[in-house]
């Protein structure tokens, strides 16, 4: 269930951002020229990344989760740093194979482009899926607190 949660505020925090930095404002906006809405790009992205980050982010985030698990660092910076990493590498390889799926004429400056995308997105599910552990064990700790008094 936390992974699924962490997906689904991964899409949601990912899609704001990026409709954020994609949104022209009305008075730098040329004439004649249509421009999405922010609330349309937001849907676009959802409807786009959604699935990537369901079918390919969530089982690559299980399998980097175990290879940091199987890590013999026992102090938790290194394996921030080990996780960030991965995540970085995965997500980067991510955004170029989508480029490369879904765009038939590519050029460096996509390539570099997507390749960032998925670094952001990837950095975006990590930290959400840090944040969630840490709420999910404080959690746990104030139950079993409680369920000592009682």
């Amino acid at each position: 269930m936390a992974k699924f949660l962490t997906v689904v505020l991964s899409v949601i925090i990912f899609a704001t951002v990026f409709s954020w930095i994609s949104y022209v404002p009305s008075s730098q906006r040329e004439p004649n020229v249509y421009y999405f809405v922010f609330l349309e790009t937001f849907a676009f992205v959802v409807i786009y990344t959604g699935p990537v980050y369901f079918l390919v982010g969530l089982p690559l985030s299980i399998f980097i989760d175990k290879l940091i698990k199987k890590s013999t660092e026992k102090t938790r910076c290194p394996k921030y740093f080990i996780g960030l990493g991965l995540y970085s590498l995965v997500g980067s390889l991510v955004g170029v194979i989508f480029l490369v799926v879904f765009i038939q004429n590519i050029y460096q400056v996509e390539v570099i482009l997507f390749s960032i995308y998925g670094i952001v997105a990837s950095n975006i599910y990590f930290h959400v899926s840090l944040l969630i552990s840490k709420i999910n064990k404080k959690i746990e700790v104030s139950s079993t607190i409680s369920g000592c008094r009682n």
